[in-house]
């Protein structure tokens, strides 16, 4: 269907793709894009919101990631929410992560920033 799609939204209204829409093709969104319906292709967005029936085959790059359906792929994003009803099947990379009870989650998690106040067991054994 598309190429590439590019949302340049500087009126602060959200990109939306409908329930019963598939879009097919890479998507950047410098704004706030909600999937209702299916998108197949990698997706950097800013901020991205999955619905109850959305899906995303693909890739993930935000700054924020909340996911209330499914997603086939791997997320990157500074903060993560993953409601009641997300299905995600790939790995995490985060910064800021909440998972509700009831969701699931087949993957890796990994945090992104690289923790600066602990100190490993074997140090702060040697220490005492």
């Amino acid at each position: 269907m598309f190429n590439k799609f590019k949302n340049n939204n500087s009126a602060g209204l959200p990109a939306l793709i409908s329930p019963n829409t598939h879009v097919t093709g890479q998507i950047d969104c410098e704004g706030e894009l909600q999937v209702d319906g299916k998108v197949t292709g990698d997706l950097q967005v800013t901020t991205l919101i999955v619905g109850q029936h959305g899906e995303v085959h693909g890739n993930i790059v935000a700054d924020t990631v909340q996911i209330k359906g499914t997603i086939n792929g791997n997320i990157n994003a500074q903060s993560v929410h993953l409601e009641v009803s997300a299905k995600v099947h790939g790995d995490v990379a985060h910064d800021t992560l909440i998972i509700d009870a009831g969701a699931h989650l087949e993957g890796k998690l990994t945090h992104k920033q690289a923790p600066d106040n602990i100190t490993p067991i074997k140090e702060q054994a040697s220490a005492q």
